[in-house]
């Protein structure tokens, strides 16, 4: 790997290793040059290289297409540049990924090495245009309340979720998450303090979702938290473990004084309790309320299918 911190990223996805030693001899005089020999690897490695301008990937792959790996980048990663080059592909899946801005460019295989250099240096400014974009897109999607994630983006990242879940045949476990009696709260309190509180209550779900979910607000004082890979044992001890942490811990910092709030929890799992993801939050919103109507203060799983 040619280490160039002040270079262009470029991360090469191929399941070849000779056709990634060209591309690293060709583009290592201009990009940091990153190599990966499958999907999964290749989001393995944008993990730990978030800020990698440009992803260059074949489209036969033993895990999953060239389309397929660039749509979850898109999502994950929406100022990388992204970009097929293969001597094998499906056109039709590739003009419906160009289409959907999916992938940006594709080359095929062979390439000719001064015009992919003049192209890749192209998609370096496309980046920075990308860039500049993903900042206001992350205003889009930041609820400015509470500073988590909105309902919009816990909509595309479940679909996501279940979408690669599907695929390794993977669990995703979804909870739903209420404030107990806010409306009495923001009543006697007002509305100033109402936000500050669920700003609160924000900020102590994400500390304890920790790494392994992903918190929004999904509207109102109802959260979501999802949860891939975690199976319905291990999300029910999770989510039983948060609903206790608020029942004995007290907000302070709100005009001085000392609250004490209660949250009912609905969980439901896919694919053990639905196979898509707009059914999969409908039976956890059910086991939520269920949690409401029993007396609040505790968590409910979803009914099997």
């Amino acid at each position: 790997m040619n280490e160039k911190p002040f270079s262009p990223k470029i991360l090469c996805v191929d399941d070849e290793p000779s056709i990634l030693n060209s591309l690293e001899r060709l583009l290592r005089d201009r990009f940091h040059v990153l190599t990966a020999e499958s999907g999964k690897n290749g989001l393995e490695t944008l993990r730990s290289h978030p800020d990698c301008a440009i992803v260059l990937s074949d489209y036969r792959m033993p895990d999953m297409t060239g389309v397929e790996f660039l749509r979850q980048v898109r999502v994950l990663y929406p100022q990388t540049s992204r970009a097929i080059l293969s001597g094998q592909i499906d056109l039709q899946s590739v003009s419906d990924a160009l289409n959907a801005a999916d992938i940006h460019k594709f080359f095929l295989k062979p390439w000719e090495n001064e015009y992919l250099v003049l192209q890749m240096l192209e998609a370096v400014q496309l980046h920075r245009t990308l860039t500049e974009k993903a900042h206001f897109e992350h205003l889009s999607i930041t609820d400015p309340i509470t500073q988590l994630t909105n309902h919009r983006f816990f909509q595309d990242r479940l679909r996501l979720n279940v979408e690669q879940a599907r695929g390794t045949n993977g669990e995703v476990a979804l909870v739903m998450f209420d404030v107990d009696n806010f409306k009495t709260f923001n009543d006697r309190f007002g509305h100033p303090e109402g936000d500050r509180l669920l700003f609160a209550v924000a900020t102590t779900l994400k500390k304890l979702a920790g790494d392994a979910g992903t918190v929004s607000r999904y509207g109102g004082e109802e959260f979501s938290m999802i949860l891939p890979g975690m199976n319905q044992v291990d999300a029910l001890a999770l989510t039983e473990s948060v609903r206790a942490h608020f029942e004995r811990t007290a907000f302070t910092g709100l005009s001085a004084r000392q609250v004490y709030v209660t949250i009912s929890a609905g969980l439901a799992v896919f694919p053990v309790h639905s196979g898509e993801a707009k059914a999969l939050i409908e039976a956890a919103d059910r086991a939520l309320y269920a949690a409401k109507r029993q007396g609040r203060n505790q968590v409910v799983v979803a009914s099997n299918r």
